[in-house]
């Protein structure tokens, strides 16, 4: 029992600041402008199906469904465009 006290104040730093207890990811923290991985004209393609923007994608990008696996490496000059599983974008981040 006495293990387990010690790390309770580590899990607590891990919460949102607002009480939720829900874990903010750091990519969700603090965004990028979409300017440094030339996302800026896809911002307004949020809602829909990629199929409409894919063609025209910059080179350094990538879509990512629910279930697919990327890398971890931060990339500041990558667009990351997130679906859902009918393939409507969700979010578009750098990295």
């Amino acid at each position: 029992m006495h293990r387990i006290i010690p790390i309770l104040p580590l899990l607590a730093a891990c919460t949102a600041p607002d009480g939720s207890g829900e874990i903010i990811p750091a990519s969700e923290q603090s965004p990028v402008e979409l300017a440094f991985c030339e996302g800026e004209p896809f911002a307004d393609a949020i809602g829909q199906p990629v199929a409409t923007i894919q063609t025209s994608l910059p080179e350094r990008s990538r879509v990512l469904g629910p279930d697919d696996i990327a890398t971890q490496d931060y990339r500041i000059d990558r667009l990351n465009v997130y679906v859902n599983g009918a393939g409507i974008i969700q979010r578009l981040t750098c990295g």
